[in-house]
């Protein structure tokens, strides 16, 4: 072509490739792998999510509903069921505060070991088992005699409150690139506030109703949902873009039109 100097067009194509190169290579670092060459057809219900949005939204939708499960309805709802729970078994507050307190500690665990658990199994099952677990933490807490029972089936909720929050957590980077990670990881965080809404609404409803023995119930209720967002999880969350045939969100082509040039 001609040269700028004497009036022609510049060749934007090299500096398109340079800033293609290195958006892959800072894409790369950080587990952004570029698309495939053929997409895959996902099939049933995920494939038909992926083809009228891009699937990190769903999965940053998924990850909300973790949240609400793991931590505002196993974590925070405690709050709302200890003064009954007090009263039905006599508990001293010193015991109500060791409850909680093994519930921190589990919590604790969880999240120091959830990165080692994703390494193995991945993402979605890491998840999956984790909610299964609260799940039946949360049901043995509903059936319990004593604080003998709750405190150790309070720890294991702990445990599986970690490990699920921290692993669908780190799907955020697979998922979105850095321009979008603030936003996706925002949606999923508001699931615990959620969870405290509907946990204000249910829990009186229910202590007003049932009295003192009216905690169970509430717990019982409570493993339920749970148990109904970890089906959820294990049907539709992915770990991975590339397993649908996708670049992360918002890892765009370069545009022409954003080159400076020297």
């Amino acid at each position: 072509g001609v040269p700028p100097a004497l009036g022609g067009t510049p060749d934007l194509a090299p500096w398109a490739t340079h800033c293609r190169r290195r958006r892959g290579a800072e894409g790369s670092s950080v587990g952004h792998d570029r698309p495939p060459d053929r997409a895959v057809r996902a099939p049933g219900a995920v494939g038909w999510l992926a083809g009228r949005v891009h699937y990190g939204w769903v999965i940053a939708l998924l990850g909300m509903a973790t949240v609400f499960a793991c931590l505002g309805i196993a974590r925070f709802s405690l709050g709302m069921l200890l003064p009954s729970m007090r009263a039905d078994l006599a508990l001293s507050y010193t015991v109500l505060g060791w409850i909680s307190t093994a519930n921190f500690v589990g919590y604790l665990v969880g999240a120091l070991g959830a990165g080692q658990v994703v390494a193995r199994i991945g993402a979605r099952r890491t998840v999956l088992a984790a909610l299964l677990t609260v799940t039946a933490s949360l049901g043995v807490v509903a059936g319990a005699a004593g604080v003998a029972v709750i405190l150790p089936a309070y720890l294991i909720t702990g445990v599986g409150s970690g490990v699920a929050n921290v692993a669908v957590m780190g799907l955020v980077p697979h998922w979105f690139h850095r321009r979008a990670r603030g936003r996706a990881s925002g949606i999923m965080v508001i699931g615990s506030g959620f969870a405290l809404m509907g946990s204000g609404l249910l829990i009186p409803e229910l202590t007003a109703r049932w009295g003192a023995p009216g905690w169970r119930l509430g717990w019982a209720i409570l493993a339920a949902v749970v148990f109904a967002v970890a089906i959820t999880v294990g049907v539709f969350l992915r770990n991975h873009p590339r397993e649908l045939g996708l670049a992360p969100h918002g890892d765009d082509p370069v545009s022409y039109t954003h080159l400076t040039l020297p």
